[in-house]
């Protein structure tokens, strides 16, 4: 079994062991030093090798962008599972942890392209996103 399988399924593994619903609507997927990530439990919409998702970012501390104090980050992502790359759709900043508050800051796209580096928190988004295809 290729090293990059074996990853996968020691992380969907542990993602089934340790990843009870954070709310109704998300399911924490893992966690870095500053962040706690969440996946929309909804389906995504497929389109071909590609698949749309949902990420919320609860960040651990306090944030500040231009537009005031925030906690928490809500992405809307387009995966190409095919070519491992990704890009961003939507994004919001919320005062509140959980993405809860009305935004204070938003980012319309969508972006350009990028790959994705096989080392990165991106790469787990994108793994567990193209699994549930």
């Amino acid at each position: 079994m290729d090293g990059w399988m074996r990853d996968l399924g020691k992380f969907i593994l542990l993602l089934v062991m340790c990843s009870g619903p954070a709310s109704a609507d998300w399911l924490k997927v893992f966690s870095t030093e500053h962040d706690d990530f969440y996946l929309a439990s909804e389906q995504s919409k497929k389109f071909g090798s590609n698949i749309t998702v949902w990420v919320l970012r609860d960040h651990l501390a306090v944030r500040y962008g231009k537009h005031g104090a925030y906690q928490s980050s809500k992405d809307q992502m387009e995966v190409d599972c095919q070519q491992r790359r990704i890009r961003l759709l939507y994004s919001s900043d919320h005062p509140k942890a959980m993405g809860a508050g009305q935004f204070i800051d938003s980012l319309h796209g969508p972006m350009s392209w990028n790959a994705v580096d096989p080392r990165s928190t991106l790469n787990r988004i994108v793994s567990f996103a193209c699994a549930r295809r």
